[in-house]
């Protein structure tokens, strides 16, 4: 499969950010996992299945690239969304029970033109996020450790589930986007740039295949 990341006018720095988010991986793969609308195809994707719980211990952590493939088998070129607001990972616990999300933002931080990438047909991209699970501590009380899955992204935006602890989980991304309000609070973004984004702006909103992902103690 190849990759197509083409946003407009981007600066160097922009594109050496692109290349680092909307990445090709060894991701492991699985046509189970892809599921596919209006001719688009989405999978999830996953580093690795099997994370061993890390020692309870600061700056000890496991890392894993969760992330979503999205596949243009349509004959029109279309924007995808790499960003904060159009990426929510779902996590289910062992018990079969949707964990609440945790949500963490410093401030707002709006979509920017870097996040659209255009995704030709027949070309796929991947959206990845570095991961990390990991035992964050009880400022109160230090004895109290919960283990967590945190699921950063730019601009210090962080996605976490907790608490975590050895079994089958099963982990998904549900992907949406919209063109409602982009013209109106989008002003950040050079108005004949918006209208390309906006004209060939894939809409809607899709769940990604549920993929396992088994702790286990070391």
């Amino acid at each position: 499969m190849a990759l197509s990341h083409t946003p407009i006018n981007l600066t160097a720095d922009e594109n050496l950010e692109i290349e680092r988010v909307a990445k090709m991986t060894s991701f492991e793969s699985n046509e189970i996992n892809a599921v596919e609308v209006d001719n688009v195809g989405f999978e999830t994707v996953v580093s690795q299945r099997v994370l061993t719980i890390p020692e309870a211990k600061r700056g000890v952590y496991t890392p894993v690239e969760l992330g979503i493939r999205i596949t243009n088998n349509t004959q029109s070129f279309f924007y995808f969304s790499s960003n904060f607001y159009s990426l929510f990972p779902e996590l289910i616990a062992p018990d079969g029970q949707v964990m609440q999300t945790g949500i963490s933002c410093e401030r707002l931080n709006p979509p920017i033109e870097s996040d659209y990438v255009l995704v030709v047909p027949g070309e796929t991209v991947t959206f990845s996020r570095d991961a990390f699970l990991f035992w964050i501590q009880n400022r109160k009380k230090k004895r109290d450790r919960k283990l967590t899955l945190n699921i950063p992204f730019p601009y210090q935006d962080i996605y976490s589930f907790c608490p975590l602890y050895p079994g089958l989980y099963q982990f998904r991304f549900k992907y949406r986007q919209s063109r409602e309000g982009m013209e109106e609070y989008y002003h950040w973004i050079e108005p004949t740039v918006l209208q390309t984004i906006l004209q060939n702006l894939w809409t809607g909103e899709v769940l990604t295949p549920l993929v396992e992902i088994r702790l286990v103690e070391s």
